[in-house]
């Protein structure tokens, strides 16, 4: 099975129409955008499109409940003077503010902003966003391969303590980590998916079973219910496609014909 494209043409066990499985990013920086006009000639011919979970679902008021700091502390309370001494540095070198506007913020939110720093913000909206709003445009029906709900119970399953290993890590290697996103766009252009399940993996250290196996298996099996009966143009984050329990491999277990297409 070749490894350097993004888009995969998955056909079912038994024939009928062929349906797509596109690995995506979450980012606006347009280095990730080079493979959208690929993408977009083939969602135009399937009848559904499907993100990880469908933007129309998108509850911020749950999403805030989940993302609460635990103990009534805020997030300086939880972080070493010299972490948050370092927080307090890259927030005005990044932002132009200070360490006081994250304090009330979860890790994963401070990490997650501290790393689109490094990128580009060139379209009005991410990736994945973008090709959901195209699919809107043609009139297709959207859906998820997971719920919203199923992402914030995945979020509720990490432990905090691992945010807070995460975000420390981050603030004591600010340039290896910048280092390791460019790397990670340079993959994501060149379609290496095994590259970028590698990353993944690494990244989801300690917690694969939740981050990806277990979510790998219910987006393959939301996946292929939706592919036997219509055509189904599905975007997920590139690291969940390669590997031996990715997506690719799964679909390909239940007889599902997988074949990559390249630009």
């Amino acid at each position: 099975m070749a490894k350097q494209s993004l888009l995969w043409k998955i056909t079912p066990p038994n024939g009928g129409q062929a349906s797509y499985l596109f690995g995506t990013m979450h980012v606006r920086d347009l280095r990730a955008f080079g493979w959208l006009d690929l993408a977009q000639r083939h969602l135009v011919d399937c009848e559904v499109f499907a993100t990880e979970f469908d933007f129309a679902e998108t509850d911020s008021e749950a999403l805030s409940v989940a993302l609460e700091l635990p103990e009534e502390k805020d997030l300086q309370q939880w972080l070493s003077p010299r972490t948050w001494k370092n927080l307090d540095r890259y927030a005005r070198k990044k932002f132009g503010s200070n360490a006081e506007s994250f304090r009330n913020q979860h890790p994963m939110t401070v990490s997650t902003a501290l790393s689109m720093a490094f990128l580009l913000e060139e379209s009005a909206h991410s990736l994945d966003e973008t090709l959901w709003q195209y699919a809107r445009s043609l009139g297709k029906r959207t859906t998820g391969v997971e719920t919203f709900a199923d992402q914030l119970e995945t979020l509720r399953q990490i432990p905090f303590e691992l945010h807070l290993k995460s975000l420390t890590w981050l603030l004591k290697n600010y340039g290896r980590h910048k280092t390791r996103l460019h790397k990670m766009m340079k993959r994501y252009a060149d379609g290496d998916i095994q590259a970028l399940y590698q990353s993944a993996k690494k990244d989801a250290k300690g917690m694969r079973k939740v981050l990806l196996y277990r979510r790998n298996v219910l987006m393959a099996k939301r996946f292929a219910e939706i592919a036997q009966q219509e055509s189904l143009f599905c975007a997920v984050g590139a690291g969940h496609l390669a590997g031996g329990k990715g997506m690719l491999r799964l679909l390909k277990k239940t007889g599902f014909r997988v074949q990559e297409v390249m630009k």
